[in-house]
């Protein structure tokens, strides 16, 4: 493991000196915040030829924690101070090593204040949000300048957990309205935020193939993470492109 457990016990496999000189995928798990949720995750990336590091942060309390990990804002604040800590060392270490980093749900919320709590002039190259649990006004010119070669957001308006799951319980960053991941990012008058460096990327039915319905747990999906995550973080493919039949 390339970053010290914050919590949970799924066992992936040791990172390599040589994976790390090739780049390094840090991947945040949902609420739960255990490695096992992104298990079938990362055998698809690695299915698809992803050979870099895949480092899957285990970051909330212990197990049966969702709605504590959900509405502590403070503790996760300081978690995302010691994530971003890791990634400045990272870069140091290995400046010309490409940087990707993947929020699921809850952990797109903690990837957006990971971003916001790395130094100035320290950016990951492309920052990956899915079905992320943070507020849909949020404010992405935050975080730009720590995304080298931009934001992608997937969404999916069928995505009921980050609708009216957060209008309830609210979002990491304490809104109670739908999510980026369920609308996407919006602009003052609600409609979908234009920007040149964010991809706002929303559910297609060609992802049905890949055991995406539009659901919640679709992005877990071992074939969704071959298919469409993957070229993402390869970035072989332009970012609107990805899913297409």
């Amino acid at each position: 493991m390339l970053f010290a457990p914050l919590g949970g016990c799924f066992r992936q496999p040791e990172i390599s000196e040589a994976q790390l000189d090739r780049g390094c995928v840090i991947m945040l798990p949902g609420i739960e915040g255990n490695r096992w949720q992104l298990a079938g995750v990362y055998e698809g990336l690695r299915d698809a030829g992803v050979d870099q590091a895949i480092d899957i942060i285990p970051w909330g309390s212990p197990p049966l924690s969702s709605l504590p990990n959900l509405i502590d804002i403070d503790a996760n604040h300081e978690r995302a101070r010691k994530i971003a800590g890791c990634i400045a060392a990272l870069r140091r270490d290995r400046p010309h090593a490409p940087v990707t980093l993947v929020g699921f749900s809850g952990g797109g919320g903690l990837a957006v204040l990971a971003l916001e709590a790395l130094p100035e002039g320290v950016a990951v190259d492309r920052t990956i949000l899915v079905a992320a649990a943070v507020s849909a006004r949020y404010d992405v010119d935050r975080l730009l300048p720590h995304c080298r070669d931009g934001l992608v957001n997937s969404y999916s308006r069928f995505d009921h957990v980050v609708g009216a799951g957060t209008q309830l319980l609210g979002t990491i960053d304490r809104a109670h309205q739908v999510s980026a991941g369920h609308s996407g990012f919006i602009d003052a008058d609600g409609a979908l935020l234009e920007n040149p460096a964010l991809t706002q990327i929303p559910w297609k039915s060609d992802w049905i193939k890949f055991g995406h319905l539009g659901g919640h747990t679709g992005y877990l999906s071992r074939t969704w993470a071959r298919e469409v995550l993957a070229p993402m973080i390869a970035r072989r493919t332009a970012p609107n492109d990805l899913g297409r039949s």
